[in-house]
């Protein structure tokens, strides 16, 4: 708990400067094409800007964290500090995940409340646990490259293949999203917990390289 009071959430959106609005501009963009009427294939719209944009940008906040230490080569004065590599890592990424996840949560329940066929429950299950993945897999793949560029391509990159192949075998790369599977609790619900499985997993590896790194 005293680690976590010591993330200084104003400070660290100021350190990743204009940067850090992104996410916000995007949940502003699906509240405003959620309240317009664009007919029947409003939900497709709204799941396909879900799928694709809202949840990899999940990794934003979590890849932007490291900034400073990597792109302004403060690596040696992130090992000096007087806390675990617990915080500096996993804690600050878990902190903004968070901060992501309630105003998606948010976002979510407007959407439930307009279009009644869209079930929150639902929502909640496909949608969370992907934009956990997507965190765990920025914070490890900064961690890992120790550079901001190269997460944000691989994550990009990632998603246009599978947006363009529509999950197919043509990007044999496991898929994240959930595509034709959501009309069942089940498989949601199977699909959830791998996502959330493979979440913890990235979180472990990313939080072992660093601490690592403090020790060598």
């Amino acid at each position: 708990m005293k680690s976590i009071r010591k993330i200084d959430i104003p400070f660290e959106l100021k350190t990743m400067g204009l940067s850090a609005v992104l996410p916000i501009i995007a949940f502003l963009i699906l509240v405003f094409l959620n309240y317009t009427d664009q007919g029947p294939e409003i939900t497709r719209m709204l799941s396909i800007l879900i799928e694709f944009v809202i949840c990899p940008l999940a990794a934003w906040w979590c890849i932007y964290l490291f900034i400073d230490y990597y792109e302004d080569n403060m690596e040696e004065v992130l090992f000096t500090y007087p806390v675990s590599a617990l915080y500096h890592g996993v804690l600050r990424s878990l902190i903004f995940l968070t901060c992501f996840l309630v105003i998606f949560t948010v976002c979510l329940i407007l959407i439930s409340q307009k279009h009644e066929e869209i079930l929150f429950s639902m929502q909640v299950l496909q949608y969370l646990p992907q934009c956990l993945l997507y965190g765990a897999i920025g914070f490890s793949l900064m961690v890992v490259t120790k550079n901001i560029v190269i997460p944000i391509l691989c994550i990009v990159g990632y998603v246009a293949g599978k947006y363009f192949t529509g999950g197919s075998k043509l990007f044999p790369v496991y898929n994240i999203m959930f595509y034709e599977i959501e009309s069942s609790y089940q498989l949601v619900i199977e699909k959830a917990l791998i996502n959330i499985g493979l979440a913890c997993l990235f979180f472990l590896v990313g939080h072992w390289l660093l601490a690592k790194g403090k020790h060598i």
